[in-house]
């Protein structure tokens, strides 16, 4: 495991060896090589090496998932795409990071299951803690993402179970990674920031026979921080990331790809929400506690450990121009061994002030995430200048495993809200019982696109799910008999998307669309494999219940400047989730029955791209309606949805000053959220609502030689106390005012 001493010796030694090269006037590569020869290589390549590194914007034309065929202009979705550049020039340092540019897409707080320990956000009011992918295929696992390895994120919105399977109401996140080519390159980013930030990455393509096309990529990154504002918080994380191609632009393309990524932290659950019903009439319920940003509930012993381990192997072959196969072949496994403290009240507080106690409930992990997966696309195309025909035929073999070694919750020692006192707290043992959920899916899908002439397009898909789930609680001891349990289930489930595209030029497009979605029980919200008490994981009756289904309308207009380089949107949409699980109350009713409507509308603006060849920018904005309209808790119906701001807004700019000078930098402003629909006016909690925001980040970056630049990231400018994600129960606070000074090497 990286120790923080270590990450800081290696980095200083590498700015170190940069500076000294720059100082030098020399390629940090070559700093070592006095040869006069190596040096006059250098200057015979210096100038075609610096048009490799040309400020492109941010605009990307097609999406890198083959099921969809036409480019981003003529995509009947709203389609938002982080590109290489954007991602540079922001810093890059985690997923959430990255899809702060994204409006409608909300950050999540985990509760005991999941626990805080990975990515959890919503889109457009819907959770998609499960539907995040990389290179077109399911992520597994609960962790953090660090995209020191991608070449671009694509958000695509709106119900898409027809091209990404079960979920998928509300939008996938795909993360697309650097692949080998055949062009020699070598990079590197050397970072130092305030509140003890240190990273590292690297990336490096080697081809190694230009004739067949064989090539080796390798990227790096090391990791190790604070966090800004927040008392003990510390991430460390490291990764490598090899590749490597073989007939690299030939007929017959092979890719291997493996990641390994190891995260050590001290973690983070945030300051506890005032959601008592005790509390009624003290003017604190409803609201985060009022504390300091600083305050950290943690115990010293808490810990995170995720191990992540990815290998894949991708198979394209292009039978001719028209026909062309692509396999793809996963294994990944992550495991999450942790120990994180939910900040919780003690007793029945019914106000808050210096003598109100608070504990962090403790909740334990040792799960393994494990993903066996096989993917086959084939792409036919045929027809004629006046008529043009694309499909897309495959089938997806998919077995997916979650299991934890459980450890039952348990509050740590109690200490003072207003002024907590940082120690240790008792370890949690292993009970001897475990939680399994198994998933095997076998699907079919077909894709269509007809175009017709210049003017019109009409795409439609068709996909057949059959999942079968098993959840299984293993008592290895003895010890808890009332645990044991083997419960399981299978549905077949059809699911479309269909869209008519009309486009009045060549630079535009008009589109009407519809789609639908399905997601079966076995997900966190029915199933629980974490330790809070010794109840099975799931109660048949909830468990055995068909899947929630979800549809959308949605009509959108794109246009493209710029020749091309500046693409400007807006769509406006209706997502329902027209079966909603919700509590059955008719004499014979299950536990659980599907008579529950939740809607969202709202309508998106996007403009991304080129203004001048001197002038970038990346902007959204998006309003979003997400309310209950049906329920059997006759109090839910009308109540917002969770974690969906009316409002929000994202913006990035950049500008080339003096070809060597580029400045700029953006906000987000995110409306106020509410943590959860109250089930009653009188019991349960209280909902949470946290205040809107509006943060701001500039950078600035210089263009030393062709070989170095440096950049100078300063994040929340005005230091805004705010919420960046947040639970029921917790709520985590913002990083502070925080600066990182960027020394980046290409050659």
């Amino acid at each position: 495991m990286v120790t923080r001493s270590s990450v800081r010796a290696h980095l200083m030694a590498a700015l170190s060896t940069g500076c000294i090269a720059l100082a030098a006037g020399a390629s940090p590569a070559l700093a070592s090589d006095t040869s006069v020869e190596a040096a006059d290589a250098d200057a015979e390549t210096e100038e075609e090496r610096g048009k490799q590194i040309v400020v492109t914007g941010y605009a990307v034309e097609e999406l890198s998932d083959p099921k969809r065929t036409l480019p981003i202009l003529d995509t009947p979705a709203v389609v938002t795409v982080v590109a290489d550049k954007l991602l540079e020039e922001q810093g890059r340092r985690t997923l959430r990071d990255s899809l702060r540019n994204i409006t409608g897409v909300s950050i999540q707080a985990g509760e005991g299951n999941p626990p805080g320990g990975g990515d959890s956000f919503s889109v457009r009011g819907f959770s998609g803690r499960d539907d995040i992918f990389v290179d077109n295929i399911r992520d597994p696992g609960n962790y953090f993402r660090d995209p020191f390895n991608a070449e671009q994120i694509e958000v695509t919105k709106g119900p898409a179970s027809a091209y990404a399977g079960r979920g998928n109401i509300g939008g996938t996140v795909n993360i697309v990674t650097r692949q080998p080519d055949t062009d020699t390159s070598t990079g590197a980013d050397l970072s130092i920031g305030t509140h003890d930030q240190y990273r590292a990455t690297g990336d490096i393509n080697i081809p190694i026979s230009q004739d067949q096309g064989i090539a080796f990529r390798i990227n790096g990154m090391v990791h190790s921080a604070d966090e800004p504002g927040r008392d003990q918080v510390k991430n460390e994380r490291w990764a490598i990331a090899p590749s490597l191609g073989f007939g690299i632009d030939s007929a017959t393309r092979v890719t291997l790809n493996y990641l390994h990524m190891e995260q050590d932290d001290q973690p983070d659950l945030g300051i506890p929400n005032a959601r008592n019903r005790t509390l009624t009439g003290s003017g604190f319920e409803g609201r985060p506690a009022p504390v300091r940003r600083s305050n950290y509930y943690g115990y010293s012993n808490d810990y995170l450990n995720v191990v992540t381990d990815m290998a894949t192997v991708r198979i394209e072959h292009d039978f001719n121009d028209a026909v062309s196969i692509q396999n793809q072949t996963r294994y990944a496994r992550v495991r999450n061994d942790s120990v994180i403290s939910a900040p919780r009240f003690v007793g029945a507080v019914t106000t808050l002030n210096d003598n109100t106690r608070v504990v962090g409930n403790r909740k334990a992990r040792f799960q393994t995430d494990k993903l066996l997966i096989n993917q086959t696309n084939l792409t036919v195309r045929f027809g004629n200048d006046t008529v043009r025909h694309t499909t897309v035929a495959g089938l997806e073999i998919v077995d997916e495993s979650t299991e934890n070694r459980r450890r039952l919750d348990a509050d740590g020692p109690a200490t003072n809200l207003f002024n907590p006192v940082f120690g240790a707290a008792p370890t949690i043992p292993f009970n001897g019982t475990r939680a399994r959920i198994d998933t095997d899916t076998v699907a079919a899908y077909i894709f269509h696109t007809v175009e017709l002439g210049d003017y019109w397009r009409i795409t439609g898909g068709l996909r057949y799910d059959d999942v079968d789930t098993r959840v299984r609680g293993i008592d290895d001891l003895g010890r808890t008999p009332g645990f044991v349990e083997d419960v399981a289930r299978g549905d077949q489930e059809w699911s479309g998307n269909a869209a008519i595209i009309y486009k009045p030029s060549e630079n535009s497009s008009l589109y009407v669309a519809y789609g639908t979605a399905f997601e079966p029980s076995g997900r966190s919200e029915v199933v629980q494999v974490a330790g809070g008490t010794n109840a099975p994981p799931t109660a048949f009756s909830p468990f055995d219940v068909a899947p929630e289904t979800g549809e959308a309308f949605e009509a959108g207009a794109k246009y493209a400047l710029m020749d091309g380089e500046l693409e400007l949107s807006a769509a406006v949409f209706q997502i329902t989730r027209n079966n909603a699980r919700t509590p059955g109350i008719n004499p014979g009713d299950p536990a659980i029955v599907l008579d529950g409507e939740q809607r969202v509308r709202g309508f998106e603006l996007q403009a991304v791209g080129t203004i001048t060849p001197d002038w970038n920018i990346f902007a959204g904005y998006s309003y979003l309606d997400g309310r209950v309209v049906k329920s059997n808790r006759a109090f839910e119906v009308g109540q917002r949805l969770d974690n969906t701001p009316k409002h929000s807004v994202a913006l990035w700019t950049s500008y080339d000053v003096t070809g060597d000078l580029t400045v700029g930098g953006g906000l987000q402003h995110v409306g106020k959220r509410r943590s959860n629909v109250q089930e009653s006016a009188t019991t349960g909690v209280f909902a949470i609502t946290v205040p809107s925001y509006t943060v701001v980040d500039a950078f600035a970056e210089y263009r030393v030689n062709t070989y170095a630049t440096l950049r100078l990231n300063v994040y929340n400018v005005g230091n805004e106390f705010y919420f960046q994600a947040f639970a029921s129960g917790q709520s985590i606070p913002s990083a502070s005012r925080n600066a990182l000074l960027t020394l980046a090497l290409n050659y």
